[in-house]
């Protein structure tokens, strides 16, 4: 695997503290003082730079997100009554105009929960909404919400084994399998199962591993596609094709790397940090540095690809997300292998992204970047939400502080 040395506990110490002071001191303030909706409940999360709304239609994807964040903060970091209450904000709301009378999430609804567009949003925002239930579920002790979360999680699985999923998808094509689905319902299952175990979700865990490590992460290329052909092969002459989403690696390498710590399956762990290696080598920008947001695996011109997210910039961008994801599971890599390469990974990432992303005047970070690092969009919220960066800042501190995610 590399250098495997014994960690430097003083250094360990010192990033656990910076994310804690990170996440109570700048992030957390900045969505409690303008992310709640004390009309109509749940969150207004189309923010500006200085926290004023630009928009107040309700991804319904956001809300839960943060509903979640707020739950989970509660239930690891603090038992601070004013989480748990945004968290019950949210999902108050989410109970309320969420779902269609089928268990599908629309994607998106007014301010006070009229729903703008109706078509389900594949299973993303739904993914979502069982997160925010179930960890509500546990912050506040209100069980119903946990068998909310089951129902539609189930609800899910069984749309996916009988096919109807394909027809909501946000990139539907019979030439392609995305990536993204399977690597969500990873961290779906495991965030269900720390609630309550079910030994389902370990069952369907390994198999959605499988294809993400072993289906779109091709030894032959040393590159984890985005999609692949319904025959599971590389579509190899096309651009959607050839492409590869960094971050979408980053994060779903860092599930996979979970469920192998939690399995103590070493084979897991050495494939997820592995794939991790090789991203990082083709997604580091070595002009500019930072993350790229796509790129081709041949290194031909990616161009602009289309693929639903309205505010994600061009290939060359750097995106918030990406450099979120990549801090969380490149720290990971390195606590569960002492593996000294994974860490001047996870220190390249770390003083890059908070040499350019973050506000120097009214806090929190920015989400959009041009190549050089320079600010594309001021906006702080939209599609962004308080959901990637905290999460990240929390695992990053969990991890640091030795403890498990």
């Amino acid at each position: 695997m590399g250098t495997q040395i014994e960690p430097d506990m003083n250094r360990l110490q010192e990033i656990s503290s910076f994310y804690r002071s990170q996440l109570l001191e700048d992030c957390i303030p900045f969505w409690l003082k303008h992310s709640l909706d004390h009309q109509y409940g749940g969150y207004l999360t189309m923010l500006e730079r200085d926290g004023t709304p630009y928009g107040t239609g309700k991804y319904i994807w956001t809300q839960a997100r943060e509903a979640y964040l707020f739950s989970k903060l509660y239930n690891v970091l603090e038992r601070n009554p004013k989480w748990l209450e945004a968290s019950r904000s949210g999902v108050e709301f989410l109970n309320k105009y969420a779902l269609d009378g089928q268990g599908r999430a629309y994607y998106k609804v007014a301010r006070d929960g009229v729903p703008i567009y109706t078509r389900p949003w594949q299973i993303f925002a739904e993914s979502f909404v069982v997160l925010a239930y179930a960890e509500f579920s546990k912050a506040s002790g209100k069980e119903e919400y946990l068998e909310q979360a089951k129902k539609l999680f189930w609800n899910i699985l069984d749309r996916l084994e009988s096919g109807d999923l394909d027809k909501f998808t946000y990139v539907y094509s019979p030439r392609y399998t995305e990536h993204a689905p399977g690597m969500i319902l990873i961290n779906t299952a495991q965030e269900l199962r720390a609630v309550e175990d079910d030994p389902r979700h370990t069952e369907a865990i390994r198999k959605w591993i499988q294809r993400e490590l072993y289906t779109f992460a091709v030894d032959e290329h040393e590159v984890m596609f985005e999609r692949v052909g319904p025959d599971g092969r590389p579509v190899l002459s096309e651009p959607e094709g050839r492409s590869v989403t960094p971050g979408h690696c980053l994060e779903s390498c860092w599930f996979c790397l979970r469920e192998g710590v939690y399995l103590n399956d070493k084979a897991i762990i050495q494939r997820a940090c592995r794939i991790m290696g090789w991203t990082m080598r083709i997604g580091w920008d070595p002009e500019y540095g930072g993350i790229y947001n796509f790129v081709d695996a041949k290194g031909k011109p990616p161009g602009h690809q289309d693929e639903g997210w309205g505010e994600d910039q061009d290939w060359d961008a750097k995106i918030f997300w990406v450099h979120s994801e990549a801090l969380c599971a490149l720290l990971y890599a390195y606590t569960v292998t002492r593996d000294e390469k994974y860490f001047e990974l996870y220190q390249r990432v770390h003083d890059w992204s908070f040499e350019h992303f973050p506000d120097p005047e009214y806090g929190e970070w920015f989400g959009y970047l041009r190549r050089d690092g320079s600010v594309s969009q001021t906006l702080k919220g939209g599609v962004k939400g308080f959901f990637h960066m905290p999460r990240a800042f929390l695992n990053c501190y969990l991890l640091a502080n030795g403890q498990s995610l």
